[in-house]
């Protein structure tokens, strides 16, 4: 899995102890006249969400642990009480319908998002506002590990709006390389295989087509959202080394072609010549801990070699949202001498940019 944002993965953790630090889980959606029968439905309320609570808990059993360990590897080192506390910390799946109910609409756009928490879900619905008042526009957010009733919602949300196409915006990752990605396109019927268990697939309203747009990738609008945050907290670039840290994927199979692609943001920003170093580093916040504690280690010793060299460090999260992964990096830079520009992406403006090119280029296919 990978995050942008979306949120960080599925159980963003630092290392064991950060399972206890995220927050509680959920299920929703609109009205019951018109949703397929996946789960039950909550009704829309005045600003757009199906959601209960925020605090909503996965039912764990056997079965459903069993699953999961067998799809996701770190998992499998866990008790059953740790892995469900896990479950139980991550964000809620819920639907958020951003546009005016009464917008209308051929074509509509459905972003699917990590999530990270009540806060960091409502910034990017309010960055989003602008190409809502567009074109109808819903955003599902949560990683439907277990359940797919809130993406169902959305889709179902937005045929009512006379929608017959619908762009899905992937918000939560930086590449196609992640195993997140995949689990979202199970759920539409573009992949072969759940990345996690296997959730009830789409079924799509009459006459409702579908296509998934792109990623993060190596697009320059990225590289100047980064640039922004950087100078944001910059104060002399030619002293300053700046490390880019990405939430990454679990896998060294998907590890490597993401990181070349996004190596991209780093020859651009080297390219300016106004920095001492630029680098860049996946965390792969969800591998397994010896993968993760030795990227840990790695970014860890970038920051004490270039404090140890006089240097100023500014460390910057290629993520959406603003309060995911950078939590997890807090933690991990515990005790270390850097400038932290912690800002999403999302809260840039040319984040309304970046997720119009998505769409256009979902428009078209």
């Amino acid at each position: 899995m990978n995050s942008m944002h979306h949120r960080p993965g599925p159980f963003m953790m630092a290392s064991a102890a950060a399972l206890l630090l995220l927050a509680g889980s959920l299920h929703a959606q609109e009205d019951h006249s018109h949703h397929h029968d996946h789960d039950a439905v909550p009704e829309m309320d005045a600003q757009g969400k199906r959601l209960t609570s925020y605090n909503q808990r996965h039912e764990m059993t056997p079965e459903a642990r069993a699953g999961l360990r067998k799809k996701v590897a770190l998992y499998r080192g866990m008790t059953d009480r740790e892995l469900d506390m896990n479950m139980n910390a991550m964000g809620p799946d819920y639907a958020w319908y951003v546009s005016d109910p009464k917008l209308r609409g051929d074509t509509g756009v459905l972003v699917l998002s990590h999530g990270v928490g009540e806060n960091s879900d409502a910034a990017m619905k309010k960055s989003l506002e602008p190409l809502a008042a567009k074109q109808p526009m819903a955003i599902a957010f949560g990683m439907a590990m277990m359940g797919s009733a809130h993406i169902q919602a959305a889709v179902d949300d937005l045929a009512a709006r006379g929608v017959k196409h619908i762009v899905l915006v992937d918000g939560g990752t930086t590449t196609a390389f992640n195993t997140l990605t995949r689990h979202w396109q199970y759920i539409f019927g573009m992949y072969p295989e759940a990345s996690y268990l296997d959730v009830p697939k789409i079924k799509a309203p009459p006459g409702v087509t579908f296509s998934y747009a792109g990623h993060m990738n190596d697009r320059p609008v990225i590289t100047r959202m980064l640039y922004a945050n950087i100078k944001s907290v910059s104060k002399d670039p030619e002293n300053e080394v700046v490390l880019i840290v990405g939430h990454g994927p679990e896998d060294k199979e998907d590890n490597i072609p993401d990181l070349k692609l996004i190596q991209a943001h780093v020859d651009r920003l080297k390219a300016k010549k106004e920095f001492a170093d630029v680098r860049i580093i996946n965390l792969q916040d969800d591998a397994i801990l010896p993968v993760r504690e030795s990227n840990v280690r790695k970014l860890r010793g970038w920051v004490q070699q270039a404090d140890k060299a006089g240097k100023r460090v500014i460390v910057v999260a290629i993520a959406a949202a603003s309060h995911g992964v950078q939590m997890h990096i807090r933690n991990d830079l515990r005790g270390l001498n850097y400038t932290f520009a912690e800002q999403g992406l999302a809260e840039n403006p040319d984040f309304v940019e970046y997720v119009g090119e998505l769409i256009r280029e979902g428009s078209t296919r």
